[in-house]
């Protein structure tokens, strides 16, 4: 801002060729200078009005008043006066209450110096004038010629709007501006009480923030007019300064409530949201620094920021408009006003546009009264749709309630069937029940009998060799047999009470069923069976390794027990791009048809093998149980005489055997 400073010296220097024109005082009652005066700028802050008589001074030719932005040097202004009326007392106002200091110099005919000094950082009561704005009084006799010196420097815009009034005049024109003012600052005030009014009513936090927002903008206003100093602290300038620092932000951060509120923007976008929290917060950080740092830090970020914030506001509700939130209509009008009002304000303050912009706070106060009246609009507009929102909710309520007998008598209905299907559900659990108890104690109690009856042949020592010989073969199935109902006896119970414990991890079947063929060989070769196992290679799938070693154990235990002597069992794998499917084919005695659909049930009726071997039933339903539970399914083919195929598959991949297990 600076530069741009400097860059109007250079331009005023460069029409010094043009004669400022001399100020004329008439019967008009007053006169705005503008451009009638001539203009220097002191770098260091340090030259007297003696010296300052003597210095280069420019010739302005814009017939408005100097405009120079954000500048902390001193500018002085020289304005020769000519007083052609009847009238020897007049008033210098000027129009721009942010000032700090302004000097006040008239020099008589003798080269006398009359000096009298005010700005926003002197009580008010050191005015020639109880006004909002710095006035000074002055002597001039009719005919007379008088030069005056303005000094101005400030840490605000520099603004140099000089009107010089009859006294009278003046009088009356702050009357009529004193009553446009107050139609203005009443209507704010109604306009705050009716919204606080409908706060207390409703409990609407959208409200509340709006009675803030409405406050914040128009102690805006009041602050550049020079209100607030003149009616609320007019003797203490300290606060003033306090109250500069804090304006800006304390708008900003009501009106970003109730933007974010009223929008629902962090609903429709967080990035919006963000740069609007961003942007609060970054003018709550220069209000602290100027606080701290008064009064190095100027007041040219808060013009940023406050643009900023309007542009931001107007984004947010022109993009949740966008994504058809109706209540975004008014509000996107109303900040488009103050967007207006608030940049040409700031724009003009930064020293870009003419001053006058900045000095007539006319339309600050139209694009106040216009947002004022939208943000109304959209808070009725909000408050209908909440309305008729309401009355829907009333008439499915009402829907509701006329629902509600039919609902409970489907719900009495449900109960009942529910009642009927946990009643089926109980005799079940009851014949599971009966089923291991029989199966208990018929399976346990034998092969304990039998132990008990050969300990005692053995103890009375009446069992010769070979009968003891023949006696212990026996006993040692009839420990296999109980050892294998009890294992699986075992594992069923634990997976009917708490449930497996369900680890699946990647698995080599190749390797698994050669460990399985292994394990069980003696039993094969007892009966001179041949097992041919195909499974070769490199064959793989994603399931729980215990389980599947217990199905396959299961499965080829079974073929061995029900394939006679010298009889052939056959393993298999095929594979596709989900599944794999192992088979155990026997040549043995097949399975009756009518035992097959309760095969992998625990009311399956056990056979004993080719050569009696006793069975649980208990092995195929853990299969089945195992199977599933690792997404795969298991079943068979089977002819009387001509032997038996059991098929089980399982997933390849890990996320197959998710969704198999999640469906």
């Amino acid at each position: 801002m600076l530069r741009f400073s400097w860059l109007w010296v250079v331009l005023m220097l460069c029409a010094s060729t043009t004669l400022a024109q001399v100020v004329t005082l008439t019967e008009a009652g007053h006169v705005d200078v503008q451009g009638q005066m001539k203009y220097w700028r002191d770098p260091s802050g340090n030259v007297t009005v003696e010296e300052i008589q003597k210095a280069p001074f420019s010739n302005l030719t814009k017939n408005e008043s100097p405009n120079l932005g954000f500048d902390r040097a001193a500018h002085w202004a020289r304005i020769e006066i000519r007083n052609e009326s009847s009238s020897s007392e007049w008033l210098l106002e000027v129009a721009y209450a942010p000032l700090d200091r302004i000097d006040f110099y008239v020099v008589a005919n003798d080269g006398s110096v009359v000096h009298k000094v005010s700005g926003d950082h002197f009580p008010i009561s050191k005015r020639d004038v109880r006004h909002r704005h710095p006035t000074f009084d002055f002597q001039i006799s009719p005919g007379e010629l008088k030069v005056i010196f303005i000094r101005v420097q400030t840490i605000s815009s520099v603004q140099l709007p000089f009107t010089i009034w009859h006294r009278n005049e003046f009088l009356k024109a702050t009357y009529n501006l004193q009553l446009i003012n107050g139609f203005f600052y009443g209507g704010m005030l109604l306009m705050m009480l009716y919204q606080l009014f409908l706060f207390f009513s409703v409990r609407d936090r959208i409200t509340f923030f709006y009675v803030l927002t409405l406050l914040t903008m128009v102690n805006v206003v009041a602050f550049f007019q020079g209100y607030t100093f003149l009616y609320f602290f007019p003797e203490l300038p300290t606060l003033n300064g306090m109250l500069a620092m804090i304006t800006g932000p304390a708008f900003i951060v009501c009106s970003t409530l109730l933007t974010r509120a009223f929008l629902n923007v962090r609903q429709f976008s967080k990035v919006l949201d963000s740069l609007l929290v961003g942007n609060m917060l970054l003018d709550l950080a220069v209000a602290l620094l100027m606080a701290v740092f008064y009064p190095r830090i100027s007041f040219l970020y808060h013009n940023y920021i406050i643009f900023a914030h309007c542009l931001l506001a107007l984004l947010c509700a022109g993009y949740c408009l966008r994504k058809q939130y109706r209540p975004a209509r008014y509000y996107l009008i109303a900040w488009f006003t103050l967007l207006v009002a608030a940049g040409i304000f700031t724009i003009s303050s930064l020293g870009f546009m003419p001053g006058y912009l900045s000095t007539n706070y006319t339309g600050l106060m139209t694009g106040c009264i216009l947002q004022t009246l939208f943000l109304s609009f959209a808070l009725g507009d909000r408050l209908n749709e909440l309305t008729k929102e309401n009355q829907k909710a009333k008439e499915l309520e009402l829907k509701r309630n006329q629902d509600e007998n039919e609902r409970l008598e489907r719900e009495v209905q449900l109960r009942v069937e529910e009642i009927e299907l946990k009643s089926k559900r109980l005799e079940e659990v009851n014949m599971v029940k009966d089923k291991l108890f029989s199966v208990v104690s018929h399976d346990i109690r034998g092969p304990l009998a039998s132990l008990q009856l050969a300990l005692s042949l053995i103890k009375s020592g009446t069992v010769s060799k070979e009968e003891f010989q023949e006696l212990s073969v026996t006993l040692a199935n009839r420990f296999n047999q109980t050892t294998e109902f009890i294992e699986n006896l075992l594992q069923w119970a634990t997976l009917q009470l708490k449930g497996e414990t369900f680890e699946p991890v990647p698995i080599d079947l190749t390797k698994m069923v050669g460990e399985t063929v292994s394990l069980l060989g003696a039993d094969a070769r007892k009966k001179e069976i041949s097992v041919q196992n195909n499974i070769q290679g490199s064959v793989n799938a994603f399931a729980d390794l215990n389980m599947i070693r217990s199905v396959m154990r299961n499965l080829l235990t079974n073929a061995i027990k029900f394939t006679g002597q010298q009889g052939t069992i056959t393993l298999n794998t095929m594979s596709s791009d989900q599944y794999v499917v192992l088979s155990v084919s026997d040549t043995g005695v097949g399975i009756p048809a009518a035992n097959r659909d309760n095969l992998f049930s625990l009311s399956s009726i056990t056979t004993p093998g080719t050569h009696k071997e006793k069975g649980t039933g208990l092995g195929l339903l853990l299969c089945k149980e195992f199977v599933e539970k690792n997404g795969g399914r298991i079943w068979l083919e089977s002819e009387e005489g001509r032997g038996t195929t059991f098929y089980f598959s399982i997933p390849v991949h890990e996320r197959n055997s998710v969704a198999a297990v999640a469906g």
